[in-house]
């Protein structure tokens, strides 16, 4: 059973996790075998009725807190700074691409975002592709632009902003645009609160992400009860990326508020340089209770419980 994108299985786990049990011991709780409780966290079986009862009443939650129904509208609140964050995900791969534009050439940014492109946008890669190519057949540059906004009018709503802001900014690179003023162009589509908090990029960007990541080695943990992020420490990189992608920013600083530094930057290694300015910042001025941070950090288990569910179901 899954509940507005993540299993239930996932919420399972991360209750029990918070609880500091076992499969074994939540299954004797239960009087059932951990074969079942197993089976529950892994998605490949559903707690019958009375199960739930049980599981809610262990849990001190209701059923509709378990399966996810009374999330969603906290969920909803977090649409707007979620995609904003995806505009400055984009937005930092495209400022790379005109680094690598200036000091390699077109050619060379091309056959970076076809071979080693790991990046948040599919569009990206197509446009680079699509305007170098334009360029190598003397297509006029006005219509090259026109014909990728066409592109980007008909993507998924979901990816209309970026590709919005793709169409306008690759052409520009390709046209050798200032950085500072591709920068303005970019600021323009992410907005107003996310400029006032932009920095210098390049070599000094690159020092504030030693710095911020220097500064936090030795974190130390809220509290004892907010260690529950300790085992995502072992989880590969791209898992940790699907987490990153699927939560909204306020839960992240939440979640990484209470953890320790080895938990906070082995996800920091997985975000830009830009975004991992903006994540810190909030992480620092973020408040709230010992009760809120475990909230956060349940939901950042539930994302990597159904992330790797996902992986052994392919």
């Amino acid at each position: 059973m899954k509940s507005y994108g993540i299993a239930m299985g996932g919420k399972i786990y991360s209750l029990r996790v918070a609880k500091r049990m076992t499969q074994e011991q939540l299954a004797e709780e239960l009087c059932i075998s951990p074969a079942a409780v197993s089976k529950w966290e892994r998605n490949q079986a559903i707690p019958s009725i009375e199960m739930l009862w049980a599981l809610a009443d262990f849990f001190d939650c209701t059923i509709d807190e378990l399966v996810g129904r009374k999330e969603v509208l906290l969920e909803h609140v977090g649409i707007y700074d979620t995609e904003k964050l995806k505009c400055v995900t984009v937005a930092d791969e495209l400022m790379q691409c005109a680094e690598i534009a200036r000091q390699e050439g077109l050619l060379a940014m091309e056959e970076k975002m076809n071979t080693h492109y790991q990046g948040s946008s599919r569009f990206l890669p197509f446009a680079v592709e699509f305007i170098v190519q334009g360029c190598m057949k003397q297509m006029d540059p006005q219509l090259s632009g026109k014909l990728l906004e066409n592109y980007a009018a008909v993507l998924p709503e979901e990816e209309h902003a970026t590709g919005k802001m793709i169409a306008a900014v690759i052409p520009a690179i390709v046209s050798g645009v200032n950085p500072k003023i591709l920068w303005e162009m970019i600021a323009s589509y992410i907005g107003i609160e996310y400029r006032k908090k932009s920095r210098p990029m390049g070599e000094t960007r690159r020092a504030i992400r030693e710095e911020i990541l220097e500064k936090l080695k030795g974190k130390e943990p809220f509290s004892a009860a907010t260690v529950l992020l300790e085992p995502l420490v072992e989880l590969d990189d791209f898992t940790i990326r699907t987490i990153i992608r699927n939560i909204d920013n306020l839960t992240l600083a939440a979640a990484m508020h209470g953890a320790s530094g080895r938990v906070v930057k082995r996800f920091f290694d997985n975000i830009s340089d830009f975004l991992l300015y903006f994540v810190n910042e909030d992480m620092e001025t973020w408040q709230g209770t010992e009760k809120d941070i475990l909230a956060a950090q349940r939901k950042v288990l539930e994302l990597g419980a159904w992330t790797a569910g996902e992986e052994e179901n392919e």
